[in-house]
């Protein structure tokens, strides 16, 4: 009997701290009977339809109207105030805020936004204190500072970019003009170093590339004006000596540049200026 009564008090003085509950968090939208009470009493809806970020106050007669329905003996001394934790950040709104940034920043490209990760203590505060800043100097790897108020979050991501570009069809010689030998495709631009190539046709590859190179300005040059084996007459002029021959180049020649060429008559090769329209200067 004595062991009984002591169990009773313990229950009763439990009962008596769980019902004086004063605050809780809550993350969900329903506020439960046990959570108001810290309890181990039934978890039975009190109350639904608590937005993120608000506050509303459960009356102790709300509460305990429930605990009699549930047939608990106990006493609810005060009421209690809920609060809802704001939602969670989600992927989906993260990735198009940092999108609309790549947006403006890259309006001609495509951007893709991936492998995100929030840190999980970074909820979504609607009120305009959550402000989202990124580094759009560069495409791939990066991280955006998230800030509320005081406090600040880093949130890291990968950023891809695609657009339409030139593409080699087959493989390319160096020296090979490139007119017939591309087409246009939409392409992973992420890790491209350098500009793309605005007009592949009327370019040259300034060095072997395989089917599907991405064309890029360190991959081309302007297109000869002369391919190696094209002939050229070959004027040696030293002020007051001039001849004229016939020779070969044994490269591309490019107006105004230096190149190779192969005296016919001597099968000597020398350094030329190309001129222009089939005609290479050289020095005595």
């Amino acid at each position: 009997m004595k062991k009984l009564l002591i169990i009773t008090t313990i229950i009763l003085f439990s009962f008596s701290y769980a019902f004086a509950q004063k605050e809780i968090t809550i993350n969900k939208e329903c506020v439960y009977l046990d959570e108001l009470t810290a309890s181990h009493v039934p978890h039975n809806k009190v109350q639904c339809g608590i937005t993120a970020g608000s506050k509303v106050t459960i009356s102790k007669d709300i509460i305990q109207q429930h605990i009699n329905e549930a047939g608990i003996n106990g006493t609810v001394i005060s009421d209690v105030i809920v609060f809802r934790q704001w939602e969670k950040l989600s992927y989906d709104k993260v990735a198009k805020l940092i999108k609309d940034e790549y947006t403006k920043a890259y309006p001609d490209i495509e951007i893709s936004i991936e492998q995100i990760r929030i840190p999980d203590n970074l909820y979504d505060i609607n009120d305009g204190r959550l402000q989202i800043s990124c580094d759009t100097t560069k495409l791939g790897a990066a991280y955006a500072e998230a800030r509320i108020e005081n406090s600040k979050y880093q949130i890291y991501y990968y950023v891809k970019g695609y657009k339409e570009a030139y593409v080699t069809k087959e493989r390319v010689k160096a020296g090979e003009n490139l007119a017939g030998k591309v087409t246009k495709e939409k392409v992973d631009v992420t890790n491209i170093k350098y500009e793309l190539v605005t007009d592949a046709e009327s370019m040259a590859a300034s060095r072997a590339m395989p089917a599907g190179k991405i064309l890029t300005t360190d991959l081309v040059s302007t297109r000869p004006a002369l391919k190696k084996g094209e002939a050229v007459k070959i004027i040696v002029s030293n002020g007051t000596l001039h001849i004229e021959t016939q020779g070969v180049v044994e490269e591309n020649a490019m107006p105004g540049k230096k190149v190779l060429v192969r005296n016919i008559a001597s099968q000597k090769v020398i350094t030329a200026d190309y001129l222009g329209n089939g005609i290479v200067k050289a020095e005595f």
